[in-house]
């Protein structure tokens, strides 16, 4: 496929607390591998969680040899009721799209996860509790990539996907974002652009954030 010869994917389920991420090949969509990236304790001050952090990611970019010309593409924000958590949510994001582009590597937008839902899972109409939605999704995912998670060596029982729930996230973001690239390769139109979906659905959940940062500081 042209555009896709020897490129890779990255996909991230971003969370100070343990991030997901899944590696593909870009041409055949094959997984290559999943990990996750765990924080050091909330005891320690937040700027030494997010120094410690960004040690991990780059060791993870290290690891699965993420180079120039690949992609990575994070999980988009969703309506949020924590600001502060909103806020450090993104500095997550930011730090693994910085390192990436600092590799040459492509960033092209996000993946909201209600795209991933709906595409995906075929979750539509009214959306559900979000216990329904994970357990969907641990199903989806150990259907899509069970066989190729066990020959990497990872324990593909319900139980245990549902403890590393951050990497079936980036699992299925992995999987929208591959047919979109490939599609926008195949189509010789700039990948960025399936993206603007998602742009401005973050514009949206920016505004909200803004909106409820300022009620609190009305309330203080």
């Amino acid at each position: 496929m042209n555009g896709c010869e020897d490129k890779k994917l990255l996909a991230i389920d971003p969370s100070l607390t343990c991030t997901g991420w899944a590696l593909f090949d870009l041409e055949i969509g094959q997984l290559l591998g999943v990990g996750n990236i765990k924080s050091i304790s909330s005891s320690f001050p937040l700027s030494q969680r997010l120094v410690d952090f960004q040690k991990r990611v780059k060791e993870v970019f290290d690891s699965v040899s993420i180079k120039s010309g690949d992609y990575l593409v994070c999980e988009a924000a969703t309506t949020m009721v924590d600001p502060r958590a909103t806020i450090i949510l993104e500095q997550i994001r930011g730090m693994f799209e910085t390192l990436a582009r600092e590799r040459e590597v492509i960033v092209p937008g996000r993946i909201n996860p209600r795209s991933v839902q709906f595409e995906i899972l075929g979750m539509r109409g009214v959306q559900i509790s979000r216990v329904k939605v994970k357990d969907v999704a641990v199903h989806g995912a150990e259907c899509l990539y069970g066989d190729a998670l066990k020959q990497l060596g990872f324990d593909t029982r319900l139980s245990n996907l549902k403890k590393n729930q951050d990497i079936v996230d980036a699992l299925l973001v992995g999987r929208l974002v591959l047919t979109r690239i490939q599609s926008a390769l195949q189509a010789n139109m700039p990948v960025e652009n399936i993206f603007e979906e998602h742009k401005r659905q973050t514009r949206t959940s920016l505004k909200k954030i803004k909106g409820l940062i300022h009620e609190e500081q009305v309330t203080d």
